[in-house]
């Protein structure tokens, strides 16, 4: 079950960016500091939706779900990161192999 800070973000932002006008980014913020931790599978597949797929930071807010999506005792799920044409997928994708995790497809299991 997705949190309410998830749920609410997601229903102001269809996607994080730095388009985001003050009100939504005020919002923003203030549902990203009202996530509770860890952050449960379900919250990190709807954040993950939030993350453009190009270099947008949205304000440094791409970089706080990051951080609270890597934290995760359930990071990875490998089936939000398939599509290797994202930069933020990409980035993830480096961040677990600095770590020595490396996806099932690399690993000849999928």
């Amino acid at each position: 079950m997705t949190q309410e800070a998830v749920s609410r973000l997601c229903r102001i932002v269809p996607v994080l960016s730095d388009q985001l006008g003050p009100a939504q980014l005020d919002a923003a913020v203030r549902l990203l500091d009202a996530l509770v931790h860890p952050l449960s599978s379900d919250d990190i597949r709807a954040l993950m939706r939030l993350l453009p797929r190009e270099g947008d930071l949205a304000h440094g807010l791409n970089w706080t779900i990051l951080h609270a999506i890597e934290a995760s005792p359930d990071w990875p799920l490998w089936d939000t990161l398939e599509d290797r044409e994202s930069e933020r997928v990409r980035i993830f994708l480096v961040r677990l192999a600095n770590d020595g995790c490396h996806p099932p497809w690399e690993r000849g299991e999928g």
